[in-house]
């Protein structure tokens, strides 16, 4: 299911541009453009399917010209247009104002850790992580599997380290701050429970903004919407695009008989079971 995407690509494929960050009153946060959430995978009529320099070409023939994105939104599952115009006047840095990513769309959905519980006192309550609404995108290191953010913590104990959080309480990302302490006083040196896989991807929310939807085959006759995701901080390629740091659907309730087998695993002398990870940090 991870390795499957549940929206039909225009152009097919499975790569495209991971948008990291959107600069305010840049070009891309006027086209919409979310950040974590949106891969633009189309430009104009060109399918951005290798990481090359054609994207940067574009850009550089179209300076205060409209152009057309395809952009897949790993939260609302669908693909939809929206126009952006390069520029070099409006006041930041780029022609776009955004920081992107080449990268796989695919498992985008399961690649986020849900906040289940935040133990009083604890790194996690003092930095203001919410349980059940909370969910971890990503961090300043790459963080692409369930492990990874066990040993990102791990390995940054008694040092500050920020993570990317969605609330789906208010539908935005925010930085968030917060030191490994395995001597605060509890379980963890965070102190919260974490849920990974897919009992423990993010909701599907219909879209906010006025867009056009292109649906997957299977919906095109409803237009009914079908992550992350989620968010990974490795190399960031040399798209030309001078970059910040160069860098109402009734929902859809999952399929019993599509549920992955669980799965065993020791952690801490503490048991993952179902996709959950108990006191993981």
């Amino acid at each position: 299911m991870g390795n499957v995407l549940d929206v039909d690509i225009p152009g097919g494929g499975h790569q495209g541009y991971h948008v990291l960050r959107v600069q305010e009153n840049s070009p891309g946060e006027a086209a919409g453009l979310e950040p974590f959430f949106d891969y633009i995978i189309s430009v104009g009529n060109t399918r951005l399917d290798t990481d090359n320099e054609v994207l940067k070409e574009i850009l550089s023939q179209h300076v205060e010209r409209p152009l057309e994105l395809t952009v897949y939104s790993s939260k609302t599952r669908t693909v939809r247009q929206t126009q952006i115009t390069p520029s070099q006047m409006w006041g930041g840095q780029g022609l776009l104002g955004i920081s992107i990513r080449f990268c796989s769309i695919l498992g985008t959905r399961d690649s986020v850790w849900h906040v289940l519980g935040v133990k009083p006192n604890s790194p996690a309550a003092i930095a203001g992580l919410v349980e059940d609404t909370d969910y971890i995108l990503g961090a300043e290191a790459v963080i692409n599997q369930g492990d990874d953010l066990q040993a990102y913590v791990q390995a940054n104990e008694g040092r500050p380290i920020k993570l990317y959080v969605y609330s789906t309480e208010t539908d935005a990302v925010r930085e968030v701050t917060l030191t490994p302490n395995s001597a605060w006083g509890g379980e963890g040196s965070l102190g919260c429970d974490i849920g990974v896989g897919y009992l423990h991807r993010i909701p599907s929310f219909a879209p906010t903004k006025t867009v056009q939807q292109i649906p997957s085959a299977e919906n095109r006759s409803e237009c009914i919407p079908i992550p992350q995701p989620g968010l990974f901080f490795g190399f960031i390629s040399n798209t030309g695009i001078p970059q910040i740091d160069f860098i109402k659907t009734v929902p859809v309730f999952p399929d019993p008989r599509t549920f992955p087998a669980p799965q065993l695993v020791t952690i801490f002398s503490l048991i993952l079971f179902s996709s959950i990870f108990r006191h993981l940090i």
